[in-house]
């Protein structure tokens, strides 16, 4: 079993380089990784140019020009660069646990879809995370600085970031959960067949909403992660959805296709 690890990334090259970071702690190293860049500047390939050689795998750098939001089109341009039977997505403004690609690889055992989800750091500690921070593990400790900025307030879903024994894990999530891009792994023979994100989803976010119900349709049976997988989500505000975003995945969960026009492929 192989592993390709898809990072989606745009002008944010601090924190790709705590994802990195994060990566080249791997109990389990991956095969791959692709850094899959929505056209940022040139601060973002160079650092990835410094990372090669660093990380015990092949990294490979995808980019397309800044058109906008086009996440969903460079992933699909970052596993077409990669041959591994099992695809890994973590976003770049995250920091994987050290066990992150294990326990994906573990869970692939089970199901075709595996679906975790992260704990949320809060703007101070988000402040204090550097390169030195991750790569002593501060973020793992068990009553260290996550946990404590969960008693004040800055740490959200504290409890995600308890790794449990994946039997137990089972016992307490039994229930499928849906797709989330922050962190979720698939095989790839499942990416391919529905042919991979949509390129032409015209809603500015949650592509993986749509992903997330293609392979549904599809009958791969979805694994939940939680208390498992375990990445830490740096802190930035956020857009709520618009309406016109709302309308748009209410089309799709009417919907019944399952393989896209215009993704991995280009169908007639």
């Amino acid at each position: 079993m192989s592993a390709a690890v898809i990072i989606p990334t745009y002008n944010n090259p601090n924190w790709l380089d705590l994802c990195l970071t994060g990566l080249a702690r791997q109990v389990v190293r991956p095969d791959e990784v692709v850094v899959a860049d929505d056209g940022s500047a040139k601060e973002t390939g160079a650092l990835v140019e410094s990372w090669k050689g660093r990380l015990g795998c092949q990294l490979r750098h995808a980019w397309h020009e800044d058109r906008g939001f086009r996440k969903g089109e460079i992933c699909n341009s970052a596993v077409l660069m990669t041959e591994s039977s099992e695809l890994l997505f973590i976003d770049g403004d995250t920091v994987p646990h050290s066990r992150w690609v294990s326990d994906h690889l573990e869970a692939a055992r089970y199901g075709e879809v595996r679906c975790g989800r992260r704990v949320k750091l809060g703007p101070k500690l988000t402040a204090r995370v550097d390169r030195e921070f991750v790569g002593r593990g501060r973020l793992e400790e068990l009553a260290g600085p996550v946990t404590r900025g969960a008693f004040t307030g800055d740490t959200q879903r504290l409890s995600l970031g308890l790794r449990l024994p994946y039997a137990l894990a089972r016992i307490f999530h039994r229930r499928a959960r849906k797709l989330m891009g922050v962190n979720f792994s698939v095989k790839r023979s499942a990416f391919e067949a529905i042919n991979g994100y949509d390129k032409e989803w015209e809603a500015p976010y949650r592509e993986d909403r749509d992903l997330d119900l293609r392979l549904g349709r599809a009958g791969y049976a979805f694994i939940p992660l939680l208390n498992r997988a375990v990445v830490y989500h740096l802190y930035h505000g956020e857009r709520p959805p618009t309406k016109e975003y709302e309308a748009r995945v209410d089309r799709e969960v009417a919907s019944s296709r399952v393989r896209c026009r215009v993704g991995l492929q280009v169908e007639s």
